[in-house]
């Protein structure tokens, strides 16, 4: 006595052939929540997306450039990090829709006049440093170290940057970042 099957269709066939016709999609399990404070996850602004990010697209025209990166300060002042010429001042009233200043934005050329534009909020400082692109500052335990440009120094850290990671608490690791002139982004994190 015969038995009937149903006859493969194509795309069951390709699926076979390629060894994909037994996948099987599974959920990921959410993390275990940390039992204590230490093992808690710390937040790293720069990498990690917050509820106040915000992602917008717009067609702007005029910028030459196929991706731009600036940041708005707490003035209104647009400060352009990247080459490109143009107007970006459409890109910055598109994110300021949605977020207000001082921010970080990246946007990309999609198509044609077509942009993507990704903000994130920053914490910015102003005080005078100069002949240096980035500070760090640490204090854990009582010890403090300051490095200019990633190198160690004897010099004294700017009082501003000190007080900044003094208000986060006794332990902290402070770093900024020179956006211009005197205006720095400077990111706190506690030990």
């Amino acid at each position: 006595m015969a038995l009937f099957r149903k006859k493969p269709t194509l795309n069951d066939q390709m699926l076979h052939d390629a060894g994909l016709d037994r996948v099987v999609f599974t959920t990921p399990q959410p993390a275990p929540e940390a039992s204590s404070p230490e093992l808690a996850p710390v937040p790293r602004r720069r990498f990690a997306a917050s509820a106040q990010d915000t992602t917008t697209t717009l067609v702007a025209s005029g910028i030459e450039a196929d991706e731009v990166k600036f940041t708005v300060l707490p003035n209104g002042d647009l400060i352009v990090e990247s080459d490109g010429d143009g107007d970006l001042t459409p890109l910055a009233d598109a994110i300021e829709a949605h977020l207000s200043p001082p921010y970080t934005a990246r946007a990309a050329r999609q198509e044609g006049d077509l942009w993507g534009v990704r903000a994130w909020r920053i914490e910015v400082a102003e005080f005078a440093y100069p002949d240096a692109e980035t500070l760090q500052l640490s204090q854990r335990d009582g010890v403090s170290e300051f490095r200019i440009d990633d190198g160690p120094t004897d010099v004294a850290p700017p009082p501003e940057l000190r007080q900044l990671g003094e208000n986060a608490g006794a332990d902290f690791f402070a770093t900024a970042r020179r956006i211009d002139g005197d205006y720095w982004e400077v990111m706190v994190n506690r030990y």
